[in-house]
């Protein structure tokens, strides 16, 4: 391949038969190679011109509405285009024609959603379900190809900030069946395919923070992979304790919004940087945090990803908009121009001349949106830093119920004083930059949500 950047080098290519298609890569068919050679052609395709990029996301998407319009049910009316298998895809008007896809249509297509003729060596397929955290969950078909590219791009995602795969990894997550038994059982995982990894060691995320930093200092993991949420209440725990992990080199984040704040914590508190990737169980890695910056690179091979205004158009760099996603390799369960619930900011080319589109932050969903009295709407960012020296909460959650009025729910050793309770109505009313009521409620604990997944603002305002 060429490319404007000057790290391009010509693309070594592989053949992969009968993956009826896929239009990019070729890859042999063995797994392990064939994650190998994939993660070695995204070694190269990252250096693409966005032009470039966008050119093989439309030529592989035209094999994707083509497919979808003719074997699943639910896309035969809804496509405008019937475009052919070749060439150079649709184009992008015809494509931004297509209605945005929901989380009602989804489940409510049913077995309408599913195609009634996969591909040749797309399969076998297998099933995910979303966490439910809107209330709603989503089931979707995964095939031979989509865990292809997930493990690619996590070995990639791997590449760009841990080098050294031979290093420890400790888990502090949920675990499902599987991972359960092996925490329980003392057992190692491998945390990168196709390639010889360090061990990987599991803990439930509801086991006590005490106790999760007492396993952490015991097992002396190089690398920690944990929700945001949780790596902050482990700092505090370690700072009030002066706990360390000594061999911990670097912490990687996901499943939640990463707080602005929480790098310069864990850099105050371990001196440790942060990584932090943006995924979902429908589509799998959704954008990665740059090596060289700390915004995020969309993994454009594999996604086609739009940042939508009110309008339906896409924002320029530096605006904030909805996520709307394409996943170019699922043909069992199309997922085309699904609006996802999140938003992001639209960010300018990276100076590390990697051409994948960038997103300067993630901002959670419409549910995180504080809204004012004059119906202005903000994600705030709410941090402990102004209080936590001078208040003792372990733990808290700021909800709106009213336009006017805010709940913030509190786990402390004991009640707050008058004092110390106007103290953090302050520091976040000073955050927030409107006089809101807030009412101090306290209890013994405050639950994650479906997932493990913690929020520590919510509303319950109708937009």
């Amino acid at each position: 391949m060429t490319g404007d950047s000057p790290r391009a080098t010509k693309q070594i290519r592989f053949a992969r038969p009968g993956c009826t298609g896929v239009v990019w890569p070729a890859v042999p068919s063995h797994v392990d190679a064939t994650v190998l050679a994939l993660q070695y052609q995204f070694e190269q395709s990252q250096w693409w011109s966005t032009e470039q990029l966008a050119g093989h996301q439309m030529r592989q998407l035209g094999r994707l509405l083509a497919h979808a319009a003719e074997t699943v049910p639910f896309y035969c009316d809804r496509l405008p285009v019937r475009p052919g298998t070749g060439g150079a895809g649709p184009a992008i008007d015809d494509f931004r024609a297509i209605p945005l896809l929901g989380r009602s249509d989804i489940t409510g297509a049913g077995d309408a959603f599913v195609t009634r003729r996969l591909p040749k060596g797309h399969g076998p397929t297998s099933t995910t379900t979303t966490s439910g955290s809107t209330g709603r969950p989503v089931t979707v078909q995964t095939t031979a190809v989509t865990d292809l590219f997930f493990s690619a791009l996590n070995l990639r995602y791997h590449m760009w900030h841990r080098p050294d795969l031979t290093a420890k990894v400790a888990s502090v997550r949920v675990l499902g069946d599987d991972l359960a038994k092996a925490a329980k059982e003392n057992e190692s995982g491998q945390w990168a395919a196709a390639h010889v990894t360090g061990s990987m060691v599991f803990l439930d995320i509801y086991t006590p923070v005490n106790e999760q930093l007492a396993w952490l200092h015991q097992q002396n993991p190089d690398h920690l992979l944990t929700y945001p949420s949780n790596l902050r209440a482990l700092l505090q725990r370690s700072a009030e304790t002066g706990v360390r992990i000594d061999h911990l080199q670097s912490i990687a984040t996901m499943g939640e919004m990463l707080p602005s704040d929480l790098r310069t914590v864990c850099d105050d508190v371990w001196g440790i940087p942060i990584s932090d990737a943006y995924s979902s169980r429908e589509v799998g890695m959704i954008a990665v945090q740059c090596p060289d910056h700390p915004h995020y690179h969309v993994q454009g091979e594999n996604l086609l990803v739009e940042v939508l205004d009110g309008a339906g158009e896409p924002c320029p760099p530096g605006s904030v908009g909805r996520l709307v996603i394409t996943d170019l390799h699922n043909f069992a369960t199309p997922i085309i121009r699904y609006d996802i619930g999140d938003y992001a900011e639209v960010g300018e080319s990276c100076p590390c001349s990697r051409g994948l589109p960038v997103i300067t932050r993630i901002l959670g969903r419409v549910r995180n949106l504080l809204t004012l009295p004059n119906g202005d709407q903000f994600w705030p960012d709410l941090t402990t830093s102004k209080f936590k020296d001078v208040v003792p909460v372990l733990q808290w959650q700021v909800v709106q119920k009213t336009l006017r009025h805010l709940e913030m729910r509190v786990v402390a050793g004991r009640d707050l004083t008058t004092g110390e309770e106007e103290h953090v109505r302050q520091s976040m009313l000073s955050d927030l930059g409107y006089p809101f009521d807030i009412t101090f409620v306290y209890t013994d604990e405050i639950r994650r949500g479906p997932g493990g997944k913690y929020e520590d603002f919510r509303s319950e305002v109708s937009a």
